[in-house]
C-alpha cells in the first residue's frame, strides 16, 4: 500500500477526524475491558502508532484514522494493555491475547501500513 505523502490540509483533516473519533473509541474499549488511563493525546509521530507512559497517559498517532477499524482497535488495545504491563513480556502478550485473540495476525497486517 504505497500511498502518496499527505499535504498539510490532509494532515489537518486527519487530526480533526482523530480527535473526533479516537478518544471515544479508546474510552469504549477501556470500559469494555476494565482499563483505566489518565489522559489521551493525539500526536503526529512518524515512529509509532501509539504509546503509553508510566503515568497512564496514552498517545495516539493521528495516522490511525487511515487504518481499517480492526487494526485501529488492535493498536488501542495494545496501548491499553501497556497500562498494566509497560513492556512486551509474557504477561503483556497474555493480556493482549485475552482482549485481542488474533493480535499476532493484526500486528503483521499493520506492518503493511506506513506512518506519514
Amino acid at each position: 500500500a504505497d500511498q502518496p505523502q499527505p499535504g498539510p490540509e490532509e494532515i489537518e483533516a486527519m487530526r480533526v477526524a482523530a480527535k473526533r473519533t479516537l478518544p471515544a473509541r479508546l474510552a469504549e474499549l477501556a470500559e469494555k475491558y476494565s482499563f483505566t488511563y489518565n489522559q489521551v493525546r493525539i500526536k503526529h509521530n512518524v515512529s509509532n502508532w501509539g504509546s503509553c507512559s508510566r503515568k497512564g497517559n496514552i498517545n495516539l498517532n493521528l495516522n490511525l484514522v487511515r487504518l481499517p477499524d480492526d487494526l485501529k482497535d488492535y493498536v488501542l488495545l495494545h496501548e491499553l494493555c501497556h497500562l498494566k504491563h509497560p513492556n512486551h513480556g509474557e504477561a503483556f502478550h497474555a493480556l493482549l491475547e485475552s482482549v485481542c485473540p488474533d493480535h499476532r495476525k493484526k500486528e503483521k497486517e499493520l506492518r503493511k501500513y506506513r506512518i506519514f
